[in-house]
């Protein structure tokens, strides 16, 4: 398994892993605190390293809330997950498959894939926990059904326009662990 089995019973149990797209530390930390304020159960977040500034703002947000548990995405290559793995974050997220890392058995790392033949190498190499991403671009919940009964070992994590109108459409599935979104009023309307 990629991924810590506390970590998966959690992200089953909260269902959705919000996504802060770091911008900067005081947006970052509104769109947190708005999150938290509105729903006790979320125990577990993904912050992107999209920008310049995002690790030192996911750096600060994991002082300020030391319960929570946090992961680093948008991780696009080994040497980047080099440079972040020492902060002690709890989880790593590729929107792509990065082979080196699957061929270095990273722990809690989660590959993202689109493609059959990513399903397939990935179920191949023992990666049952993985990003499908751009969901809706890439036959959302449809592809996901019909793979379910083909790719048995594999757990999705959809992400990429999910949003309050679909998000049910794939959290029923049996082969999808929770969603990934980062739209934070579709979240807190969800959880209300």
């Amino acid at each position: 398994m990629n991924l810590d089995l506390e970590l998966v019973n959690k992200l089953k149990e909260q269902k959705i892993l919000p996504i802060i797209n770091s911008v900067n530390f005081k947006e970052d930390l509104l769109k947190l605190t708005s999150l938290l304020d509105t729903n006790k159960k979320i125990k577990i977040i993904e912050i992107t390293l999209r920008e310049s500034h995002s690790l030192e703002n996911a750096i600060k947000l994991k002082k300020r809330f030391p319960n929570l548990i946090i992961g680093l995405g948008s991780i696009i290559n080994k040497k980047q997950y080099e440079e972040v793995k020492n902060y002690n974050f709890s989880f790593f997220v590729s929107p792509g498959t990065i082979y080196e890392m699957i061929n270095s058995k990273i722990e809690n790392y989660i590959p993202g894939a689109e493609t059959i033949s990513e399903f397939n190498y990935l179920d191949n190499n023992e990666i049952n926990i993985v990003k499908f991403f751009p969901a809706t671009l890439s036959g959302g919940n449809l592809k996901l059904k019909s793979i379910e009964n083909i790719y048995k070992n594999l757990t999705f994590i959809p992400t990429g326009g999910i949003n309050k109108s679909n998000i049910n459409s794939y959290i029923n599935l049996k082969n999808v662990l929770c969603v990934g979104m980062s739209n934070i009023p579709d979240i807190i309307d969800f959880f209300n």
